[in-house]
């Protein structure tokens, strides 16, 4: 069997698919997964898990003392005439949201022509349908591809509950080894992610000398006052593509006639390297030491991290690949391109796996109320996971 004939197959299988996958879709959104629901999150795994018994898949299944649980889901390889067992390939996804329970009224999820409405239906259980439908494919057409893995993150959305170094592990333990890892978060139409800035979220915090506002006002120290200056001195530093600040959240003092005595701030930091993380770092260790307001005094901690997805060749190459193999069926015309938000991709990136990220379902207003996804672009983005994999086999 030649190529066109293998994709040919393919292709019939994951068309023979679709409907059963767009139901799944819809059926995992139905479960409101905010992050820090861990009953909604473990009910979600309980039906992906069996799913994927069903569908031929392994699953390995890990529980967390305060996160809901992850799931690796492995399909086994069929290699190719030679006999010779390509490298694994990892796909990357989360099944948690943002959105409050409720926030999509009744019913959760509504479907109006070819557009899919509610909680994650392109960040990203679209993109999980997409993953489940091209390895579905893949075993139904029967055609040689490489060992697969599925890695699904229960706290992608806000990192707190896992912790970064378990965050951090969670990927890349399952994903040692492999030849490639693509990321089926949020697609974008005509376009793919090579790259992702790192995440820094940083908290400061100011003490100062309280006082009365009208009998001792020039006995006080503001720590707001001082707050002031540091988030002026801050932000200053962002640059156009490049590193970022945005002191987005303060509180400080008590009532309005007491010099505040304290104050704290939590910044979100955005870079694109190593180098850029280490200048942010020594950003905020400037601004923490330096007084403004005599009297007053800073300390600073990090909050979470998330490492930048750098753009690597490695990533560009892969990326040539996909776009090579879209164009040639058909399928979309893409181009790379850098985002700005963080990814779970970072991960594979670090250790050395070329990754393209953003290949699930396209869709936009994510982490909002009218967040929505074409539903035609599921099976368009599982086509071209499924595609791309076969040639890697």
């Amino acid at each position: 069997m030649n190529d066109k004939d293998r994709i040919n197959r393919l292709f019939e299988a994951i068309g023979g698919l679709e409907a059963e996958y767009t139901d799944l879709w819809i059926r995992i959104c139905g479960f409101e997964t905010r992050s820090d629901d861990f009953e909604a999150l473990n009910r979600q795994s309980d039906y992906i898990e069996n799913y994927a018994h069903a569908h031929g898949l392994k699953v390995k299944r890990t529980s967390y003392p305060a996160a809901g649980d992850s799931l690796v889901l492995t399909l086994p390889e069929v290699p190719g005439p030679d006999g010779k067992a390509a490298a694994p390939i990892a796909i990357l996804g989360h099944m948690d949201t943002v959105h409050e329970k409720g926030a999509f009224g009744d019913p959760v999820v509504r479907r109006e022509g070819n557009t899919l409405y509610g909680p994650g239906v392109s960040d990203m259980k679209g993109g999980v349908a997409a993953a489940l439908l091209a390895m579905e494919g893949l075993r139904k057409a029967g055609i040689p591809h490489p060992e697969l893995r599925l890695i699904l993150n229960p706290d992608e959305e806000s990192g707190e509950h896992l912790g970064g170094e378990v965050r951090r592990m969670m990927h890349e333990e399952p994903a040692r080894g492999c030849q490639a890892a693509f990321n089926c978060e949020t697609g974008c139409a005509g376009r793919m992610t090579v790259g992702r800035k790192g995440v820094l979220r940083v908290a400061i915090e100011v003490s100062g000398i309280g006082a009365h506002a009208g009998n001792d006002y020039f006995a006080g120290a503001s720590a707001i006052r001082e707050m002031a200056y540091k988030i002026l001195a801050i932000e200053k530093e962002s640059k156009p593509e490049g590193l970022t600040f945005n002191c987005g959240k303060i509180e400080g003092g008590t009532v309005v006639n007491i010099i505040p005595v304290s104050c704290r701030m939590e910044i979100d930091i955005r870079f694109l390297n190593g180098k850029q993380y280490e200048e942010a770092i020594g950003i905020i260790k400037r601004e923490t030491e330096h007084v403004y307001v005599p009297g007053t005094k800073a300390s600073w901690e990090i909050l979470h991290m998330l490492p930048a997805m750098e753009d690597k060749e490695a990533n560009r190459a892969l990326f040539a690949k996909v776009a090579a193999f879209a164009e040639e069926y058909g399928l979309e015309k893409l181009e790379p391109i850098m985002r700005g938000g963080g990814s779970d991709s970072a991960f594979t990136v670090g250790i050395g796996i070329p990754t393209v990220c953003s290949m699930g379902a396209v869709g936009e207003y994510v982490h909002t109320v009218r967040e929505q996804a074409e539903i035609d672009s599921m099976p368009r983005r599982a086509k071209i996971l499924a595609g791309v994999i076969s040639r890697l086999a």
